[in-house]
C-alpha cells in the first residue's frame, strides 16, 4: 500500500532523508521512530504528497507521488499533533465542508456517520473553538477519514492527550487496521508504539537503520534475566562476580532483593548463577527471563548507530 523507494530529500543542501526505503502493507500499523531531526516528519509529508522527494519515489496504492501527487493525496488521511481547525464552524458544517472538497456523495450523512464513529454525535451543532484538546484530535481524525482513504498517516496523534483519551485513540487506530488500512504512526511514545505497531522503522540522521517486526526488535540483543532472592544484594553480586557474571541491582517486590544480568548462553550461565548463589547461602526465590521493552531496544539501536 505504501512503498518508499530510495527516497532522498534535501533542503538547501541539507539532507533530511537519505536513500530511505520501507513499506507499509494493508492491514498493518508501522511505527516510524527516531530522535528529533531524524527525518520522520519529512518522510510522512513525502508519503502524503505534501513534499516532493529530491530523489527516489513513493508509491501509495500503486500511484507515484512524483507522477500524480494529487492522486496520492486523495488516498491519504493525515493527522498531526496540533491540528488546525476552523474554530467558528460547527462540527457538522466543518466535516461536511471537507466531504464536499473530496466529492463525497451525501456529505452531511458522511459527517454524521464519522461523528458517531468517534463519539461526537452529541456535539454536531457545537462550534469547534469550544472543543477540548481531545475532542479536537477526534475531529482531526474524522477529517482525515472523511473520504475513506486506504492510507492513514498519524504524526504524534496522542500528544497532550490524557491517559483515558490516549487509550481510546489507540483502540480506534487498531480498529482502522482491522478495516485493511495501511497506517504509518510517527511517534516518540514508545509505549504506544509497543502496544499497537506490527512493525518498526527506525530513522537516524535521515537514514533507515533498522526495520523489523516489533517483537523481533524487542528480542534483539542479549537475553536478560531477573533474580529475586532473600539476602544481601552485595553478597549475591559478589558471588556472581566470582564466576564472571556482572549483575546490576533491580527493582523487586515482596521485600525481596533483586539483580539483573544479561547472557548469550543462558543454559550455562543460569545454572552456574544458581549454584553460586546457593553455595553462598543465598535463598533464590525466582529466576525469570525479562522481555526487553521497545524503549530499551530503541535506545540500544541508537547507541549502536552513534558509535
Amino acid at each position: 500500500m505504501i512503498e518508499v523507494r530510495n527516497v532522498t530529500r534535501r533542503f538547501d543542501g541539507v539532507v533530511a532523508l537519505a536513500d530511505a526505503s520501507f513499506e507499509v502493507r494493508p492491514g498493518e500499523i508501522v511505527a516510524l521512530l527516531g530522535p528529533n531531526g531524524a527525518g520522520k516528519t519529512t518522510a510522512s509529508r513525502i508519503i502524503g504528497g505534501i513534499l516532493a522527494p529530491s530523489e527516489g519515489d513513493v508509491l501509495v496504492d500503486g500511484i507515484s507521488v512524483r507522477v500524480d501527487p494529487n492522486g496520492v493525496r486523495a488516498r491519504c488521511g493525515f493527522v498531526t499533533d496540533q491540528p488546525s481547525l476552523y474554530d467558528r464552524m460547527p462540527l457538522l458544517e466543518y466535516l461536511a465542508f471537507f466531504a464536499r472538497l473530496y466529492d463525497v456523495s451525501s456529505p452531511d450523512h458522511r459527517a454524521v456517520e464519522l461523528a458517531k464513529l468517534l463519539g461526537l454525535d452529541d456535539v454536531l451543532a457545537k462550534r469547534l473553538g469550544a472543543f477540548s484538546r481531545g475532542m479536537r484530535q477526534k475531529v482531526a481524525i474524522a477529517r482525515a477519514l472523511v473520504h475513506d482513504p486506504p492510507v492513514l498517516l498519524l504524526d504524534e496523534p496522542a500528544t497532550a492527550l490524557d491517559p483515558e483519551m490516549a487509550q481510546t485513540l489507540r483502540s480506534f487506530i487498531v480498529s482502522l487496521r482491522a478495516r485493511h488500512r495501511a497506517i504509518l504512526l510517527t511517534t516518540h511514545d514508545l509505549d504506544e508504539a509497543q502496544r499497537i505497531a506490527d512493525r518498526v522503522v527506525v530513522l537516524y540522521k535521515g537514514r533507515v537503520i533498522r526495520i523489523g517486526a516489533t517483537s523481533e526488535i524487542r528480542a534483539g540483543g542479549k537475553p536478560s534475566y531477573l533474580l529475586a532472592f532473600a539476602g544481601e544484594a552485595s553478597a549475591a553480586r559478589d558471588a556472581l562476580s566470582r564466576i564472571g557474571i556482572e549483575a546490576q541491582p533491580a527493582a523487586s517486590e515482596d521485600g525481596l532483593a533483586a539483580l539483573r544480568f544479561a547472557t548469550d548462553d543462558p543454559r550455562r550461565t543460569n545454572g552456574a548463577a544458581l549454584r553460586a548463589l546457593l553455595d553462598a547461602g543465598i535463598e533464590v526465590v525466582t529466576l525469570a527471563a525479562e522481555e526487553r521493552s521497545l524503549e530499551d531496544a530503541y535506545l540500544a539501536i541508537l547507541a549502536e548507530a552513534r558509535q
